[in-house]
């Protein structure tokens, strides 16, 4: 990266460093894309130059965003246990949000963490370290021999019946089948039921766990991906 571009963008960052959370921007998750990744954080970077903050961490957001899609298939072939980690973060962030704003967080669950969805509010506490456990995805990922294994049947039948224990309340499987029950939710079933989809790859044996993970961490940063 060029001297100056690099000065300006560390200058921005310890600007939105010092702003109001609603502000902040996730400046680990960008370090790791810079040292990992250095065209596509020079991509960010040059979005960004002479912007003001609020503009920037929409850019940023924006392009951290467009890297995970453009990167999902490396992410996706990713060690299986890196991968539940990141479900399991994921289910952390929606809980810690959905205590937040209910709203936002039915909302995320459906769109993503860095989303454009997502610059609405103040992000969760941890959603930095989940951005940074992606980028090493994507390097893990990047040097994998073979395809990884799809989701069985069985499977998904073991996840949904570990969803509905973590919220029995929530009718996770039959919004999932129905999007007009879906739609009809409230933003409370929404969130909680989107943490426990993640939460619940967890209660999986081992390769289950990891053919869920992939598939869930697809349906949210998997638009490029096969």
């Amino acid at each position: 990266m060029k001297a100056p571009l690099m000065r300006f963008l560390t200058a921005l960052l310890i600007l939105l460093a010092a702003a109001p959370a609603a502000a902040q921007t996730p400046s680990a998750t960008l370090e790791a894309i810079r040292r990992d990744f250095p065209p596509d954080h020079q991509a960010i970077a040059e979005s960004v130059k002479g912007k003001a903050p609020a503009e920037a961490r929409s850019l940023v957001y924006a392009g951290i965003d467009r890297f995970l899609r453009s990167r999902s298939s490396a992410i996706l072939a990713a060690p299986g246990p890196a991968l539940t980690a990141i479900e399991a973060r994921q289910g952390a962030l929606l809980r810690a949000l959905g205590r937040q704003d209910v709203g936002l967080c039915a909302t995320v669950g459906d769109r993503g963490f860095f989303s454009s969805q997502a610059l609405a509010g103040a992000p969760p506490a941890g959603l930095d370290a989940y951005g940074v456990a992606l980028v090493e995805a994507a390097r893990a990922g990047s040097r994998a021999a073979s395809a990884p294994e799809q989701a069985t049947k069985e499977d998904f039948t073991a996840w949904l019946a570990a969803v509905a224990r973590i919220e029995p309340d929530v009718p996770v499987r039959d919004m999932l089948f129905d999007k007009e029950l879906r739609s009809a939710a409230s933003a409370d079933h929404l969130c909680r039921g989107a943490a426990a989809m993640h939460e619940a790859v967890a209660a999986l044996p081992p390769p289950a766990r990891e053919r869920i993970a992939r598939t869930l961490l697809r349906s949210v940063i998997g638009a490029s991906a096969p």
